[in-house]
């Protein structure tokens, strides 16, 4: 199958070399070619969505040098397979390369994935994109519903969710509507020895809040890495003392996620509704049941943090 797709690509035919990728948790069929690019097959169904994610990457790419560039979009109706090439970013997954780096190290490639995750999200909504605030409420009132009428999590707890997010929705007003790759965590960004080397796997991107974006860290990042994810922070921040408004807007997309968490973590079974659960009560402790807008990992800061 790669063979017919090859023939049918100018540049491929020639390759010397094609590897197969077989980590992630993509569905794409996944080839390296020549260690200079990266080729992508997917069901052809896919393809009106993936071209706009083709197109969405050759324009971050002139935002940033870490994200790859767009090269080839195409389709094979004989296949029914639709394919991408983007430019291959060598290195390791970040989940994978952390373990290897000593704190400091892993702080300072969060801090450069931050830095520049900051440049992607100059990237706004397209013209006629719900405004961002309008948007989040509805999903969160709807979710908040299905929350109450779950039998097996406190009512204490649901009232401490309800009456913070309600209290604090507000501050959505007025926040810009931006490009979010929406699964900013290091499985999906690319290290190279010490350094960070880009964004990989945009399949999940929306458009929306960017701290919204940041809050995901707090409830998957810190699994992998803490360093990593104060690193990122800050690095979004340029290294600045970080506002306010910020760590307000980061509490409250936090509790959002908390109640969305529950909700989804039943839909998907007994398992992944234990492992929602535990991270979400972990949210909860964090922020102290939403009395401190900056999380508990982030306020325990040692020397990593120091230039």
């Amino acid at each position: 199958m790669v063979k017919v797709i090859e023939q049918e690509i100018l540049y491929l035919r020639e390759a010397n070399n094609i590897q197969q990728l077989t980590k992630g948790f993509s569905n794409d069929q996944k080839f390296v070619v020549d260690e200079k690019y990266l080729m992508r097959l997917f069901p052809i169904e896919d393809a009106d969505r993936r071209r706009r994610e083709f197109e969405t990457i050759n324009k971050l790419s002139l935002l940033s040098d870490l994200v790859p560039k767009a090269i080839e979009f195409g389709e094979q109706e004989s296949l029914g397979l639709a394919y991408m090439v983007l430019t291959y970013l060598p290195g390791r997954d970040g989940e994978e390369e952390l373990s290897n780096l000593t704190e400091r190290e892993q702080f300072l490639v969060g801090f450069q994935a931050g830095n520049e995750l900051k440049k992607l999200h100059e990237y706004p909504a397209p013209e006629g994109t719900e405004p961002w605030n309008i948007h989040k409420k509805r999903k969160s009132d709807k979710y908040i519903e299905e929350l109450k009428l779950l039998e097996d999590i406190d009512t204490v707890l649901i009232s401490k969710l309800i009456n913070y997010i309600e209290t604090n929705d507000y501050l959505m007003e007025g926040r810009p509507n931006r490009f979010q790759h929406d699964d900013f965590h290091p499985c999906n960004l690319i290290v190279d020895g010490k350094e960070f080397n880009g964004f990989i796997d945009f399949q999940r991107m929306d458009w929306g809040d960017p701290i919204h974006y940041l809050q995901k860290l707090g409830f998957f990042g810190i699994k992998v890495s803490v360093p990593f994810s104060i690193g990122a922070i800050d690095g979004y921040n340029g290294g600045e003392e970080i506002s306010e408004e910020f760590w307000k807007l980061f509490a409250l997309y936090s509790a959002m996620h908390v109640v969305s968490s529950f909700v989804w973590g039943k839909k998907m079974g007994e398992d992944q509704y234990e492992l929602l659960s535990r991270y979400a009560m972990d949210v909860m402790r964090d922020h102290d049941d939403f009395r401190e807008n900056i999380p508990q990992w982030y306020r325990e800061i040692g020397s990593i943090r120091q230039f």
